[in-house]
């Protein structure tokens, strides 16, 4: 296998240490986990290692929760997106299908407009967002929103196809965050991306054990261990050795 690419730090510690130093340059990976395994974390951490440490401006596209929250929540781990956000090095777009407006919950018309597959509306929205700043980073959270509207898988994967091509045909590094409670299902982002990484967690006694583990990264040699990772002041941190399975 070459190693003659592009590598893109991901500024997680310990994490490029299990992927060959980095993630292939322009390619969009998928990070899948069950709620609170640290995904969104993950993401935002990879934006802000990008524009603070490597020059690479961001975009973080959120499907789900409201941005001024997620900038507060980065403030607990010494992240300030305000600042990022003000020099152009980072992008935040609340780009959620359903707003919360006049006290009720509607359609955000001015977003899909009843267009039939809303991928094609949220790529268009990308690319300016990538134009804008000149992006080098994109994180989407989360791509399952989008998946649920549709009751077709054929549309579903055709949406993300296009998507994920349009990401790398600009030689974006993308993060499109998975939300998988059932690991007998694969989703269909598994089999369009570049890679996979999941997240996952379980109860052990009286606390919540996390872990991370690379699925699939074509084109990168990478551990297939199952790696323990820590969620603590400065963020997400890959620990050694392994978990035992």
């Amino acid at each position: 296998m070459s190693a003659t690419y592009v590598k893109v730090k991901t500024g997680i510690p310990g994490l490029d240490s299990i992927i060959s130093g980095g993630l292939k340059q322009g390619r969009s990976i998928v990070v899948s986990g069950p709620p609170g395994s640290g995904k969104t974390t993950l993401g935002l951490q990879f934006l802000q290692a990008g524009a603070k440490d490597f020059d690479e401006p961001g975009v973080f596209i959120t499907l789900s929760q409201n941005i001024e929250e997620i900038k507060n929540d980065c403030k607990m781990y010494g992240w300030d997106f305000d600042v990022l956000t003000s020099k152009d090095k980072i992008l935040m777009i609340d780009a959620r299908p359903f707003k919360l407006t006049d006290q009720s919950i509607g359609k955000d018309d001015s977003l899909y407009r009843g267009e039939q597959i809303p991928f094609e509306h949220l790529t268009k929205l990308i690319l300016s967002s990538i134009k804008r700043i000149e992006a080098k980073r994109i994180v989407i959270d989360s791509i399952t929103v989008l998946e649920m509207q549709y009751s077709d898988d054929f549309y579903t994967r055709q949406g993300l196809q296009g998507l994920v091509q349009a990401l790398e045909n600009y030689g974006v590094t993308s993060i499109l965050l998975s939300e998988v409670i059932d690991e007998s299902h694969i989703p269909p982002e598994w089999f369009v991306s570049s890679g996979v990484i999941q997240l996952r967690h379980t109860r052990k006694q009286d606390t919540m054990e996390r872990s991370i583990q690379v699925t699939k990264l074509r084109g990168v040699r990478h551990s297939d261990h199952i790696h323990p990772i820590n969620l603590g002041e400065e963020g997400l941190q890959v620990m050694h050795p392994r978990l035992t399975p």
